[in-house]
This record gives C-alpha cells, sequence and structure tokens, in this order.
C-alpha cells in the first residue's frame, strides 16, 4: 500500500510512471505508423527492446538519484554489473523455457519467444534488478524479503506482475478463428505484456493522485480503499 509518509519518494514514481505512459505508446504508435506492428518480435524489431531498455535504465537512475553515494558506487562496480548481466540472461531463459512448456512454437518460431523473453525481462525483472541489486531481487522475486514499506520497489513489482498477467491474457486469442494477420506468435503476448505493464503505470497514477486529494475530499478514500483491495504485490 502506498504511503503519503515520503512525498520524494511519490513525485519519483508519478514521473517515472507519467515517463512511462508517453514512452510506451510512441513506440507503439510509430512502430504501427510505419507498418512493422506485425513483425513485432521479429529480429529486424531488436531497436524496440534496445529503445525500452534505454528508457528503463533513465527511469532507473532517476529512481535512485537520491541513494546514498557509498550505495550507488557500490551498485556501479564491474562485478556487479558481471552478475546482473548473468542474472538476467538466465531471467530471460527461465521466461524462454517457460513459455515453451506452456505452448510456445519452438523450432519455427524460436526467434520470436526469444524475444518476448527479453521484452518480459526488461519490463519485470531488470527494473528490480537496477533499482535494488541482484540480491534483494531474487528475494523479492522468491517472497523471501518484505517490501511493504519501500514504495518503489512496490510499484515496480506492481508494473511486473500485470506485464506477465498481460502478456498471458493476450495468448488467448493467438488459438481462435478470427485469421487476423495480428494473431501470429509472439504479436499479441507483445502487445498484452506493453499494455499490462501501462496500465499498471496508470493505475498508479490514479492511485497517487486519489490518495492526495482524499485529505480534501475524503470521500475518495472509499475508491481508494478498493484499489488497495486489488494490489498484486501483497
Amino acid at each position: 500500500m502506498f504511503s503519503l509518509n515520503n512525498q520524494l519518494e511519490l513525485r519519483k514514481i508519478v514521473v517515472s510512471s507519467l515517463i512511462t505512459c508517453i514512452y510506451l505508446p510512441s513506440i507503439v504508435t510509430v512502430i504501427s505508423y510505419k507498418g512493422l506492428l506485425y513483425s513485432l518480435g521479429n529480429g529486424s524489431t531488436f531497436y524496440v527492446l534496445l529503445l525500452i531498455y534505454i528508457a528503463e535504465l533513465l527511469k532507473s537512475f532517476y529512481l535512485n538519484s537520491n541513494v546514498a553515494s557509498k550505495k550507488i558506487k557500490s551498485k556501479m562496480q564491474a562485478r556487479d554489473v558481471i552478475n546482473s548481466g548473468i542474472f538476467l540472461l538466465g531471467v530471460i531463459f527461465c521466461f524462454f523455457v517457460g513459455m515453451i512448456l506452456f505452448g510456445a512454437p519452438f523450432l519455427d518460431s524460436h526467434e520470436e519467444t526469444l524475444m518476448l523473453s527479453a521484452l518480459l525481462t526488461l519490463l519485470t525483472v531488470f527494473p528490480l534488478v537496477a533499482h535494488a541489486g541482484v540480491e534483494s531481487a531474487m528475494q523479492l522475486l522468491f517472497g523471501v524479503k518484505n517490501f511493504s514499506r519501500n514504495t518503489i520497489i512496490e510499484m515496480l513489482v506492481n508494473n511486473a506482475l500485470l506485464t506477465v498477467c498481460g502478456a498471458w491474457l493476450g495468448a488467448v486469442v493467438i488459438p481462435l478463428d478470427w485469421n487476423t494477420p495480428w494473431q501470429k506468435w509472439p504479436i499479441p503476448c507483445y502487445l498484452g505484456a506493453i499494455g499490462g505493464h501501462l496500465i499498471s503505470n496508470v493505475l498508479t497514477i490514479l492511485k497517487i493522485s486519489l490518495m492526495s486529494a482524499a485529505d480534501k475530499y475524503p470521500m475518495l478514500n472509499f475508491i481508494v480503499s478498493v484499489l488497495n483491495k486489488f494490489n498484486l504485490s501483497k
């Protein structure tokens, strides 16, 4: 549950979410305008992953901007960077294997499956690793560490959960007999992951805005309490 006690963290979260609400739709809009929407997941659209990586990295720098300099310095050590890279590659492999076990095509569309695995990693685990480090990210993912007092990590976990849910829901339309180009693997899952991530950020902004306005309009507390009940990161 978000808290209004730390206004600086809330401001960072709102700005970070606003950036996401701008850059993700912009990427999809440009791709659609250029007629490349049906090529999502191919190696030719690798630049999309690169843009998302740069955006998420810049956001992590902003979210960590007021962290103690000693902590920032320790995170920038070469060994930590290498460990983070190895860990993220392992996560990509886990997503890849998991999707194949759930029925994703392997021999015919292994490249597309790998690209979707990289996208899910960039939108779910990478922000956690960039903000908290590999060890803390692993503890958070396996439920060993409690993040209830860290508003930023709560937001990142919510984003990760809704991103995975969006990708999973996107797969529902693939077997339907609609014969449309966008049903081709992994386009629905790709767009579903982006949509889930975007919805999570929109809900975050809405929730913080309502919490801030609830002091002036107490009737909004009911809406905030309803949103808290749907907090997936609990």
